[in-house]
């Protein structure tokens, strides 16, 4: 699933190829995919003009003229892509044309996860799309962050992927993070001291970085606007290296099944704290 570093990957790429233009088509393949119904969708994109683009967590916002947003959410597999005709891929759901006649954009999604929404102002982006997200991980601050985690009982890895506590980190990102902060992912914070929570909000925010400057994960089908493929996946420590050395101390990576999730860690580096 993109992750916050492969969302602003693509918000990056997608921005110079949609702001400042108006749409003058919308098609749906599949309704499910246009919110709150494809015929509110069409009627709202229907001659509006991209002004700007954003992010928050794993959600795309393209802003439109006279205060209407435009959301895109990826979900497991969905990808942007902008081109002069329809790529010859399948599962193409949603084709947007422009007025000036250039690159259309069309929407991509194999497991049916991700949605297009139009938002006719911020209370409907709030109330919408926005409705169950937390900060933004690569935004939040130390305190804000210690606030939503400190003394809860839950696995710290089920806590990283809560959305509405902190928007952004998946399952990739979550088991990099906590390797490279030396927390085990069934730790609960309540048994972790300030210092660790302080570290791992310190490894967060450099993980997303680190990975977003290199492009994303590309694990399965991950490209951006343009078609790119990211490279971190090559600096994964322990997602998905299961019985492999950790690169840190040559332990076999560990895999273990946490809150219905696969869960990567180095037992040696990561000892489970009493508790």
């Amino acid at each position: 699933m993109p992750e916050l570093p492969e969302v602003e990957c693509v918000r990056r790429s997608l921005a110079p190829k949609v702001v400042g233009r108006r749409v003058r088509s919308v098609r749906v393949g599949l309704a499910k995919l246009a919110r709150p119904t494809p015929a509110e969708f069409r009627r709202g994109l229907l001659g509006a003009r991209v002004t700007g683009s954003d992010r928050h967590g794993k959600l795309l916002i393209l802003e439109l003229a006279g205060g209407a947003f435009w959301a895109v959410h990826l979900g497991m597999t969905g990808q942007l892509i902008s081109a002069p005709r329809r790529p010859r891929a399948d599962h193409i759901h949603l084709t947007i044309g422009f007025d000036d006649g250039g690159e259309r954009l069309y929407f991509r999604d194999v497991r049916q996860f991700g949605f297009m929404a139009y938002c006719p102002d911020r209370d409907a982006l709030e109330s919408g799309p926005l409705a169950n997200f937390g900060p933004d991980a690569l935004l939040i601050g130390r305190e804000e962050f210690l606030r939503r985690l400190s003394g809860r009982r839950a696995p710290v890895k089920s806590l990283l992927l809560d959305q509405r506590l902190l928007a952004g980190v998946g399952n990739i990102y979550a088991d990099e993070s906590l390797h490279r902060a030396g927390i085990h992912p069934a730790a609960r914070p309540v048994d972790l001291g300030e210092d660790d929570l302080i570290r791992l909000h310190a490894e967060v925010q450099a993980i997303l970085a680190e990975a977003l400057e290199r492009g994303g994960s590309s694990v399965r089908n991950f490209v951006d606007a343009r078609g790119r493929p990211g490279t971190f996946q090559h600096a994964h420590r322990v997602y998905r290296r299961t019985g492999r050395p950790c690169p840190a101390c040559g332990a076999p990576v560990q895999r273990m099944v946490l809150g219905g999730r696969s869960t990567h860690y180095c037992p040696r580096c990561q000892p489970l704290p009493p508790g």
